[in-house]
């Protein structure tokens, strides 16, 4: 298990997470397993990787879409600035 990482989350990103319904355990465990992929605004894009989806799906069934969970965070700043659900792949390419 890796070490706990603490982020603030913006009044938006509390709010998208209550309308998306997103659970404060699937934010923890994007912070503590999510892959971080870069984008040039000083952003950054925190999903899972493969590998690690089946196993937290296996250990965390009553989270729903749980391996789709994503979350946008500054890459300076330690805040979320969104989280929600991906449906198609244009978060990460």
């Amino acid at each position: 298990m890796k070490n706990k990482i603490f982020m603030y989350k913006t009044k938006h990103a509390e709010i998208r997470q209550q309308q998306r319904g997103i659970k404060n355990e699937t934010v923890d465990l994007l912070l503590q397993y999510g892959k971080r992929k870069y984008k040039s605004n000083g952003t950054a894009v925190l999903c899972f990787p493969r590998k690690v989806q089946i196993q937290l799906e296996q250990e965390h069934k009553d989270i729903k879409n749980l391996k789709n969970a994503y979350a946008l965070i500054t890459t300076n700043e330690n805040r979320i600035i969104t989280v929600g659900h991906r449906y198609k792949n244009s978060l990460t390419h």
